[in-house]
């Protein structure tokens, strides 16, 4: 507890960074996250998230294989199924977290084959994007 506040300003600065990064990528469909203008609810979001701070969650479509980007990404990206750790963790819904489900529920639900969920941990952003935009270009 003692590093908490330090750690949501680190992963909130860094979760914005990388949302920016990923909307302007060509292999990402879509971006969402809360401190993005194009958040549909960012109005809300900012009323509601203290000093703009908007956490590490965010969430991207890419165009293209969920799994070749899974296999290109690099450290310090950790594949798992866990969130908000200090390491920060990307998972492809579809075939991880989401693989029991009926594509067709899955589907209903908003999670399509592209979905990649990201929880940004505590690393350098700049590393992060790097990693990101390597596995991306490979897509």
């Amino acid at each position: 507890m003692k590093t908490m506040g330090l750690r949501i300003k680190q992963q909130s600065a860094s979760a914005m960074k990388i949302a920016t990064f990923l909307e302007g990528h060509p292999n990402v469909t879509r971006c969402v996250y809360p401190g993005l203008a194009s958040f549909p609810q960012k109005e809300l979001a900012d009323r509601q998230h203290r000093n703009g701070l908007h956490g590490g969650m965010l969430w991207f479509d890419v165009k293209g294989d969920p799994i070749k980007l899974m296999d290109n990404i690099k450290r310090p990206w950790t594949l798992c199924e866990n969130l908000g750790a200090t390491e920060s963790i990307i998972t492809a819904c579809a075939v991880m977290t989401h693989a029991n489900m009926l594509k067709e529920d899955r589907l209903k639900v908003g999670i399509v084959d592209g979905f990649i969920r990201i929880s940004v941990g505590i690393e350098d952003p700049d590393d992060l994007i790097r990693s990101l935009d390597d596995a991306l270009n490979m897509l």
